[in-house]
């Protein structure tokens, strides 16, 4: 009996130490697969944590971008376009290198597996901003392209305007040289048409500078036909109105019309001739030689 009881005893023993074993096995393998699970579980929030950061630096450059833009509309507004294409190069530059950040971001979320889909609403959501972007720059850039394409034309038709003023000024300034020395000619031609000559001295005087000729026996002394007018006073017959003869007897020995002219006595006794009619008086001569006594 007491056999009994101990081969009982050692047969309950073996199976309690059965058990235990057991019972440890099972236990390293839930705390290594727990274990692994705080691994795994520690890479997905280290990778989240990433994704999160690299999100909120694409949000961040695209921020800059959207204020950037506000300040390209300015400058191209004032006139700052140089100002402007270097800005919209630099957004570009953003642009593609924020679009690269998600490309990688992409592939990393599908080497880890993650299935987030509100992560994948937000990368498809900054992805499409990028795509606008991107095409809105591109567009900006032709639209300065053009626009600076128009202000090079126009400033080339400026310069030609200007080149043509130019031009034109010169072709003025010879045409008012031209016409300066063509009124100094009319006036000098006109000065020569008005110009008249005259001369008062009796009548030896007149006859001893070969202004008069000596009578005959059948003829009176008369007007020389060859006059030196160097010898006469000049004057503008459109301004010699009076003669003063300081005189009180004188003969016109030259022809004009009695009804041109008038000799008149001052308050001293002394004559004057007064040409009334200039136009007339010196129609058939532009010589005037009176002889005085």
């Amino acid at each position: 009996m007491k056999k009994i009881v101990s081969i009982l005893g050692i047969c309950s023993l073996a199976m309690v130490l059965n058990a235990c074993f057991v019972s440890s096995s099972k236990y390293d393998t839930v705390v290594a697969e727990r274990d692994s699970l705080l691994v795994v579980a520690s890479n997905v929030t280290t990778d989240f944590e990433a994704s999160l950061r690299t999100i909120n630096e694409i949000e961040t450059a695209l921020q800059t971008v959207r204020e950037a833009e506000n300040i390209i509309m300015i400058e191209n507004q004032e006139g700052n376009t140089n100002y402007a294409v270097s800005q919209i190069e630099a957004i570009d530059r953003t642009i593609q290198q924020n679009k690269a950040k998600i490309e990688e971001l992409e592939k990393q979320l599908a080497q880890s597996g993650s299935t987030s889909k509100q992560l994948n609403a937000t990368i498809n959501r900054l992805k499409k901003e990028l795509d606008e972007k991107d095409t809105y720059i591109n567009n900006l850039r032709n639209e300065l392209n053009a626009s600076q394409a128009q202000v090079a034309n126009l400033t080339e038709q400026v310069d030609n305007l200007n080149q043509n003023v130019r031009d034109l000024n010169e072709n003025i300034d010879s045409l008012n040289i031209q016409n300066a020395e063509q009124k100094a000619t009319i006036q000098i031609q006109e000065t020569e048409l008005n110009t008249v000559h005259y001369f008062v001295a009796p009548m030896e005087t007149l006859k001893e500078l070969g202004l008069a000729t000596k009578g005959g026996l059948f003829s009176k002394s008369g007007v020389s036909s060859d006059i030196n007018k160097n010898l006469m006073i000049a004057a503008d017959k459109r301004q010699l109105k009076v003669i003063a003869l300081n005189t009180k007897k004188a003969t016109i020995l030259t022809n004009h019309p009695e009804s041109s002219y008038q000799l008149t006595q001052g308050d001293d006794g002394m004559l004057s001739l007064n040409i009334l009619n200039p136009d007339a008086f010196w129609n058939t001569s532009n010589y005037l030689i009176i002889s005085i006594k």
